[in-house]
């Protein structure tokens, strides 16, 4: 279809599409920052869980059917897990009804930015700092307010304590993902109708507001709010199975990045989650959310390394349009991730050589393209798959210059789960030489390869690096480089083999083809979607994919519900 844009004539693409698949007052109820600080060591610890109502009581628990598809050493330990700021947007969003009351001013960047493991921001070992805990309670008071100014809510026509109680109740349920128990009921009951007393009495203004306030700030601020658990029942031995509650929230925060919804949280109230094939087929319904795509496409976007694009900057003389245009090349990644995890099969060999972009106007310009839209064939603009993105070109370079050595590594530590020694690890100064008008950046780095301190690793990553030089520091495709033809060759030996390369084209079919790439994609899904990175820990979710069919093998979303419907999901090994 033909249609002007821009006072441009544009082709755009389109198809059938296939149906979408689709976290002072209060100090004194709570003691805020202190008690979530004490809650956090005694979580930890293991300490004060039933006062918490984090767990139930119960006696020894028998090994877990299945157990034995995984070591005790290869499941992940029994832990207490704060929510990543993702994770807290989208659980406010779904307390409060609309999220645009968590989101709205961009909940998750008002807080402090989440500590990340391997490079993610679900982190299993993340602290609620002081720092953090004092932000998050303003942030509170300031989402309490608003929540409960906004509209009309149930609680509001009650006219006797039982109907107060039994909403009260709903909203604990929803906000703490669990049952309520009784003494944690009438400490909520009294936290309303207290603030409802003083408001009545002029003490704090004669809001009648006051006690839905109070309480909202006091669900938001319990450490059940905040952590999500994996401890299972008390019992002796090496091995615990979780609760069916803890089995809702694993199961919504591991695939959506959201807290378990109301199906969800009714299975787990009736007993059904042990059954791997519920748990499988509520896990194809979870990924099936249309919100839950923004959660994979968030995995990619930490995977590539370029969701802090919005933050990197480039010379203004060569890329007066830079600035403007780097939320359009995110906005490309994020529209390509949604085409390949939806229509395209949600494989790795997918995103390095779909042969297809997603882009805008801009970036079709951008591009020299003569379409825009969410399939447009590459032709010869130089580009196959995410490897050749302007957002991840751009992201792993230096602001005046290509960065051989950031792309290169990028490729062994993220596509082949290679780690090469840091120089500062090594004691080694880097210093390279400054640009010159008449030098390419590929004939700079000669230096890197005649210093026997840097050939052992910079003969595998520069030759990676150098497959990209025909597209500069802003992703732009180009020929010449300081008046002299670009070179994209490359030659290397990897783990013995000899390979050459004529670009990073050739380079992202090799890296398709390779199952070592396929393994180490399943390893970087498990690190974000686990919120934990050990490699013992990885194994079963990588071993997962043998067991795949053939034509489903490589898809992470069939991974996924596979792993769902395993032991590996449910089970933990004891902390010790």
């Amino acid at each position: 279809m033909r249609r002007p844009v821009d006072g441009r004539t544009w082709t755009v693409t389109s198809r059938p599409r296939r149906q979408q698949r689709g976290v002072s007052r209060i100090a004194r109820r709570f003691e805020v920052l202190a008690a979530l600080r004490d809650a956090q060591t005694a979580l930890r610890t293991g300490l004060a869980l039933s006062c918490l109502g984090l767990v139930s009581c119960a006696g020894s628990v028998q090994a877990p059917r299945g157990a034995e598809t995984a070591s005790p050493g290869e499941l992940l330990p029994t832990r207490v897990r704060l929510l990543s700021n993702r994770e807290l947007e989208r659980s406010v969003g779904q307390l409060l009804g609309s999220d645009s009351v968590a989101t709205g001013d961009g909940l998750a960047r008002r807080l402090p930015p989440d500590v990340r493991q391997s490079g993610y921001t679900p982190n299993a070992g993340r602290a609620l700092t002081a720092a953090a805990g004092a932000r998050w309670n303003a942030l509170v008071e300031e989402l309490a307010e608003r929540a409960a100014t906004r509209s009309p809510t149930a609680i509001d026509a009650c006219r006797d304590d039982d109907c107060a109680r039994r909403e009260i109740h709903a909203l604990a349920f929803r906000a703490w993902r669990r049952p309520v128990t009784e003494t944690e009921l009438d400490a909520l009951h009294d936290i309303f109708r207290s603030a409802e007393a003083r408001a009545a009495t002029g003490a704090t203004g004669s809001d009648s507001k006051q006690g839905l306030r109070s309480l909202l700030s006091a669900l938001m601020l319990s450490p059940s709010f905040l952590y999500v658990t994996e401890l299972g029942e008390i019992g002796s031995g090496d091995l615990a199975t979780l609760t069916q509650f803890e089995i809702a929230s694993a199961l919504s925060f591991t695939l959506s990045g959201a807290p378990p919804d109301a199906q969800l949280l009714a299975l787990a109230e009736s007993g059904s989650l042990d059954d791997p094939q519920t748990r499988r087929e509520q896990a194809r319904r979870i990924l099936g959310h249309d919100s839950t795509r923004t959660h994979f496409e968030r995995f990619v976007l930490e995977w590539l390394e370029v969701d802090a694009l919005q933050e990197t900057a480039k010379t203004e003389e060569s890329h007066p349009t830079y600035e403007a245009l780097k939320s359009r090349m995110l906005d490309e990644t994020r529209a390509f991730v949604d085409e390949v995890m939806v229509h395209r099969g949600a494989s790795v060999q997918a995103l390095l050589t779909a042969g297809f972009v997603s882009v805008p106007p801009a970036m079709a310009r951008y591009y020299e393209l003569d379409a825009f839209g969410p399939a447009v064939p590459v032709g010869d603009s130089g580009r196959l798959g995410i490897l050749q993105h302007a957002s991840f070109l751009a992201a792993h370079a230096h602001p005046d210059g290509t960065s051989p050595v950031r792309r290169g590594d990028f490729v062994l530590r993220k596509l082949l789960c290679k780690r090469l020694p840091r120089p500062a690890e090594l004691g080694i100064e880097v210093s390279m030489p400054a640009p010159t008008a008449d030098q390419t950046t590929r004939s700079r780095f000669v230096a890197h390869n005649a210093d026997p301190q840097c050939k052992t690793c910079h003969q595998s990553i520069d030759p990676l690096g150098f497959t990209f030089e025909n597209f500069d520091e802003a992703g732009r495709l180009r020929t010449r480089e300081a008046g002299q033809t670009v070179e994209t060759q490359a030659r290397l030996s990897l783990d013995g083999q000899r390979l050459q390369f004529g670009d990073s084209r050739d380079l992202s079919r090799w890296l398709a083809a390779n199952a070592d790439v396929t393994r180490c994609f399943a390893r970087q899904a498990f690190r974000y979607f686990s919120a934990q990175s050990e490699p013992a820990t990885e194994a079963p979710f990588v071993r997962l994919q043998t067991q795949l069919p053939g034509s489903a093998r490589g898809n992470l979303i069939e991974l996924l519900v596979a792993y769902a419907g395993s032991d590996a999901f449910v089970t933990r090994r004891r902390s010790r």
